[in-house]
């Protein structure tokens, strides 16, 4: 019969698990996101400028492949027991930052698609 302290780490450990798993669905989104901007979106008008829809596309790409990393890095820390290990990696302000970027150039390509 495993002690409460065992139940304890299990229970963190697996909270940790989908918290990583959940960085892992978001990033592919990013990517989903990503590629039906960059080569679906064009394809809907054909008067449409291509190049911004690209260059957003691929922007979407990286930052879902930067939320991947992220999320593994972060689930990595989580599963180490070491109390002085800091829980959240340091990129986690310049994803911030690359989210609110993406977003404000998204409004600008949206508000300008003609």
């Amino acid at each position: 019969m495993p002690t409460r302290e065992e139940n304890d780490q299990t229970r963190t450990r697996l909270a940790g698990e989908r918290t990583q798993l959940a960085w892992v669905r978001t990033g592919l989104a990013a990517i989903a996101v990503g590629v039906g901007l960059s080569r679906v979106v064009p394809l809907l008008d054909n008067q449409v400028v291509e190049w911004p829809y690209v260059a957003l596309g691929i922007a979407y790409c990286a930052f879902g492949v930067g939320l991947i990393f992220f999320g593994v890095q972060r689930g990595k820390l989580s599963a180490e027991s070491d109390p002085e290990k800091p829980v959240v990696p340091a990129s986690g302000a310049f994803l911030a930052a690359g989210g609110i970027l993406l977003g404000l150039a998204t409004v600008v390509v949206v508000a300008l698609a003609r």
